[in-house]
């Protein structure tokens, strides 16, 4: 699922949280300290192990490498008070430190991207861990034996004069987003059998968990692998209804793969290949097969589309692809699993579409 995630919610954020679980029925809300393995879906806010990597990479990012990006978010700091707060942050964060600890940073992110890094906390079970705990795995593990010195002293310092009393200021304000997400749904939704209710489809297989990170960021996303879970960073400037987009997106992509692997789908996606839009479109740069790419326009109008049915949006918005927004409007004004399946509405949108 994580490759898919990256596009799914990174195209949709141009590049793709305390702790509320849904999803299983009879379970809380509230997620404590438990491991949240087996549950479907997780939104949380992004843990202190990958914030201290982030926001650091954030820091680098928007005092020297990519300046005038950043430069280029001060709009959106100046109409939304707390997302100013953090982006102030980073620039007086830096502008506190003395050339030693700048050419620290430099020096990490000449070599290292925080992605990776956090993802090997994730992968060795240290998502969870504090800065000390953090610090002792960076002095022991191969993968950080590049550097590892600096590593030790700068997020030594970094970690207890910076990263931790921000990330306490700013945990709050992600609980409340996980909140208002937590109250769009009834308590103990389950994403799995409502879209077997809403596809008609019942998997022999149940998808692997899905949890969505919520940190500050404007610009950049992460996606991680942990065993078979899949995790991803949301924006701040995400609303609830784009993160229940977001799940839904990654959710109903094996429900439409019992269908779209099939010969006669992928003979029909190669059909739409005359249509100059869809083509240019894959063109561009998108890290799919032809046949991949048609099944991505469905799956995120579909997403979409159960954002209506859920009640989470009154309508389904603007695409983000070629025809999703259209497929999407034309299952809120027609599809009824108890009446037809969704390969059968699908192939009858697209060959009316195209002309097919």
């Amino acid at each position: 699922m994580n490759n898919k995630i990256i596009k799914a919610l990174g195209m949709c954020i141009c590049l793709p949280a305390v702790i509320v679980v849904f999803l299983l029925s009879g379970c809380s809300l509230w997620q404590t300290d438990e491991n949240a393995s087996g549950r479907p879906l997780v939104i949380k806010a992004e843990d202190f192990s990958i914030f201290l990597f982030e926001s650091s990479e954030e820091i680098y990012r928007a005092n020297v490498k990519d300046q005038t990006v950043w430069a280029g978010l001060r709009e959106k700091a100046n109409r939304d008070a707390e997302y100013a707060a953090h982006y102030s942050w980073l620039y007086d964060t830096y502008g506190k430190w003395d050339d030693h600890r700048r050419a620290q940073l430099k020096e990490i992110f000449s070599e290292y991207y925080s992605q990776p890094m956090s993802e090997r906390l994730v992968q060795n079970g240290k998502q969870e861990a504090g800065l000390d705990e953090i610090i002792k795995f960076i002095r022991e593990d191969r993968f950080f034996k590049s550097h590892r010195d600096v590593l030790i002293d700068f997020y030594s310092w970094y970690g207890s004069n910076y990263a931790m009393p921000h990330y306490e200021q700013i945990k709050p304000l992600l609980q409340r987003k996980v909140e208002i997400a937590a109250a769009m749904v009834d308590k103990g939704f389950d994403i799995v059998s409502f879209l077997e209710k809403e596809t008609g489809i019942h998997l022999k297989k149940k998808p692997d968990s899905l949890e969505l990170l919520l940190n500050m960021r404007m610009i950049g996303f992460s996606g991680f692998t942990r065993k078979k879970d899949s995790l991803a960073t949301i924006q701040w400037n995400r609303g609830a209804e784009k993160i229940w987009e977001a799940s839904f997106h990654e959710f109903s992509k094996p429900f439409f793969r019992t269908f779209t692997g099939s010969w006669s789908f992928k003979y029909l996606a190669g059909k739409l290949k005359k249509d100059e839009k869809l083509m240019a479109r894959f063109k561009e740069d998108v890290p799919y097969t032809w046949e991949g790419w048609v099944e991505e326009n469905l799956v995120e109008g579909y997403a979409k589309y159960l954002n209506v049915r859920k009640g989470i949006t009154r309508d389904v918005g603007e695409g983000i692809y070629v025809f999703d927004r259209d497929y999407a409007q034309a299952l809120v004004s027609s599809f009824d699993p108890q009446k037809t399946t969704l390969e059968e509405f699908t192939v009858n949108y697209l060959k009316k579409t195209y002309n097919i």
